[in-house]
C-alpha cells in the first residue's frame, strides 16, 4: 500500500502520516516527547545537585562522568544484555522503566530527606580535600555518594530509556517508508519537549523545600505513562504486522579491536570517526569551564535552575529553526556546506567563550558599553555557543554524517558505521572528561586543589586542535564523498546501460 499516493500534498507537508497508521505514530510521539522531558529536566536538575554542593562545584562532573557514569554503563549494558537473553523487548522496556521509577522514588523518599544523616557532611570533606588535594575529587563523590548515584541513573536514563530502548524499538518497527515520513517528526516532538520543560523548570525553582520531590514524581509520572504508551504502541504495531510485513534489519556490531582495524584501514571512515571524536570531546570540554563559570554567576539553587530553564528553552527554539533550515541548505549549497556548519559552531563560538574568559579583563570595555558585567558577557557567550553546537549537532551534523555513508561499498557501509558508532561515539564523549579531570588531579598540589581557570588555558589548546582536525577533515570528506559518489552514479549508469 502506498501510503503517499493516498494523502493529499498538502498533508504530506504538514503531517505525512496515513490515517491507519496514527494508531502507533501518535503514541510513539507520545513516548519520545516523554522520554526526552524528563531526560532534559534529570539533565538540569542532576547539575544542580553537585554544582551547588559544598565541596563539590562544577568541576565534579568530568570525574562522575569518567569514574562513575562510565564504569556503570558498562554494568548496566552487561545487565540489559543478560535481561535480553531472557525476556523480549517489550517485558525489557517495562523491567527498565520500573527500575528507574523505583530508583527514583527511593531517592525522593530516602535518600533526599535523610542525605543529612546518610552523607559524610562538609566538614569531613573538607578535611580529606586540604589532606591530600589531587584526590579531592574523588572524595567529594564519596561525600555526596546519593547525589552521584542520582547523576548516574539521570544519565542512564538519557542511554537506556532514548537511545536503546525508545529507537531501537521505532528501528524494529518502522518500514524504510515510514522512518523517512515518521523520524522527522519524532524529532520535532523531542524538541517540542524543551520548550514544555521551561515552566516546569520556573516553578520547581521556586519551591526548593520540595524541588527533589516534584523532580522525582514528575520523572515517575513519565515513566507510567511511558508504559501505558508503549502498551498501545505495542497493540498497534501488532495490528501492523498481521496487515503488512515489516523487514527487520539487524545492525551489526563490532568488537572494539574491529572496530579500530576499520577506522585505520579507511581513510574515509577515519574521517567520519574524526569528526565525531572532536564533537563529543569540543562539547565535554567547554561545557566543563562554561559550568564552572556559570556556577559563579548563579550561585544559589533557585538561579542556577532557572538558568538551565533558559538554556533548554533556547536549545530547544535553536533547534527547531535549525533543523527546518538544514534541508534546504543541504539541498541548495551541498555536502561541504551542511558539514562544516558544526564545527564553525562548535569550534569558533567555542574558542571565543574562552578567550572571553581567559581575557575577561581585556573585554571590560564591551562588557561597559553593553551595560553587563565581563564575566555575565562570558558566560552567555558560552551558553550560545553550546546551544547553538548541540541544535547544529542535531540538525546538521547528524544528517551528514549519515549521507556520508550511502556512497559506500555495502560491506564498508555496515562496517564503517558499526566502527564509527562504538569508537567514535564512546571515545568522543569519554576523551573531554578523561582530559580535563586528570589535568585536574595534576594541577592540585599540596594545600590547593585545581580551579577551572587553572586548566581552560591548556583545554583552549585542546580545543583549538580538535577545531583544525575537524575541518581538515570535514574538508577531506568532502572531496572523498564527492568520488565516492560519482563513482556510485557511474556504476549505477553503467548497470542501467548493460541491462538496457
Amino acid at each position: 500500500m502506498d501510503n503517499n499516493k493516498q494523502m493529499s500534498r498538502l498533508r504530506l507537508a504538514i503531517l505525512p502520516v496515513a490515517d491507519h497508521e496514527l494508531g502507533k505514530f501518535l503514541p510513539m510521539c507520545a513516548m519520545i516527547f516523554l522520554t526526552i522531558f524528563a531526560y532534559s529536566l534529570l539533565r538540569a536538575f542532576k547539575d544542580t545537585i553537585i554544582v551547588q554542593a559544598p565541596g563539590a562545584g562544577a568541576l565534579l562532573l568530568p570525574f562522575l562522568k569518567t569514574y562513575a557514569v562510565f564504569p556503570s554503563s558498562l554494568l548496566a549494558a552487561i545487565g540489559y544484555m543478560r535481561l535480553r537473553k531472557n525476556v523480549d523487548a517489550g517485558k525489557a522496556y517495562y523491567v527498565c522503566v520500573s527500575l528507574f521509577i523505583a530508583f527514583f522514588a527511593i531517592f525522593a523518599l530516602i535518600l533526599s530527606p535523610y542525605r543529612d544523616a546518610l552523607h559524610f557532611g562538609p566538614e569531613w570533606l573538607v578535611g580529606m580535600q586540604k589532606a591530600s588535594p589531587p584526590l579531592s575529587f574523588f572524595f567529594a563523590i564519596i561525600a555526596y555518594w546519593s547525589y552521584a548515584l542520582f547523576y548516574v541513573a539521570s544519565e542512564l536514563w538519557g542511554t537506556y530509556m532514548l537511545s536503546v530502548l525508545f529507537w531501537q524499538f521505532a528501528n524494529e518497527t518502522t518500514t524504510p517508508d515510514q522512518s523517512k515520513r515518521y523520524y522527522p517528526l519524532y524529532v520535532l516532538a523531542g524538541n517540542l519537549a524543551l520548550l514544555a520543560l521551561f515552566p516546569v523548570i520556573n516553578h520547581i525553582s521556586n519551591n526548593a523545600h520540595s524541588d527533589v520531590q516534584e523532580v522525582c514524581g514528575l520523572v515517575a509520572l513519565c515513566g507510567f505513562l511511558l508504559m501505558y504508551f508503549f502498551s498501545v504502541a505495542q497493540t498497534a504495531q501488532r495490528k501492523e504486522a498481521r496487515e503488512e510485513k515489516i523487514v527487520k534489519k539487524k545492525k551489526k556490531k563490532l568488537t572494539m579491536m574491529e572496530s579500530f582495524a576499520v577506522l585505520f584501514r579507511s581513510e574515509y571512515v577515519g574521517c567520519i570517526a574524526v569528526l565525531v571524536l572532536s564533537y563529543g570531546s569540543i562539547i565535554t570540554l567547554v561545557e566543563l569551564i562554561w559550568k564552572a563559570q556559570a556556577s559563579q554567576l548563579y550561585t544559589t539553587k533557585q538561579s542556577w535552575l532557572q538558568f538551565q530553564g533558559y538554556y533548554t528553552l533556547l536549545t530547544g527554539i535553536a533547534t527547531i529553526v535549525m533543523n527546518y533550515l538544514s534541508k534546504g541548505v543541504i539541498r541548495q549549497f551541498g555536502w561541504l556546506t551542511g558539514a562544516i556548519i558544526t564545527p564553525i559552531a562548535a569550534g569558533v563560538l567555542s574558542c571565543m567563550f574562552f578567550i572571553f574568559i581567559l581575557g575577561q579583563s581585556s573585554f571590560a570595555a564591551i562588557g561597559m558599553f553593553l551595560d553587563i558585567a565581563p564575566m555575565t558577557f562570558a558566560v552567555w557567550v558560552g551558553t550560545y555557543a553550546v546551544l547553538l553546537t548541540k541544535g547544529s549537532k542535531y540538525s546538521f551534523f547528524d544528517p551528514t554524517k549519515e549521507m556520508a555513508f550511502i556512497p559506500l561499498e555495502p560491506d564498508l557501509k555496515i562496517n564503517g558505521k558499526a566502527a564509527v558508532d562504538g569508537v567514535g561515539g564512546r571515545l568522543g564523549k569519554s576523551l573531554g572528561s578523561l582530559i580535563s579531570s586528570t589535568l585536574l588531579i595534576l594541577y592540585s598540589t599540596s594545600g590547593t586543589v585545581a580551579t577551572a581557570m587553572d586548566i581552560a588555558p591548556i583545554l583552549f589548546v585542546v580545543v583549538l586542535v580538535l577545531t583544525v582536525a575537524w575541518f581538515f577533515s570535514v574538508i577531506r570528506l568532502s572531496v572523498l564523498y564527492n568520488n565516492e559518489s560519482k563513482r556510485l552514479v557511474d556504476e549505477q549508469a553503467a548497470s542501467a546501460t548493460g541491462a538496457a
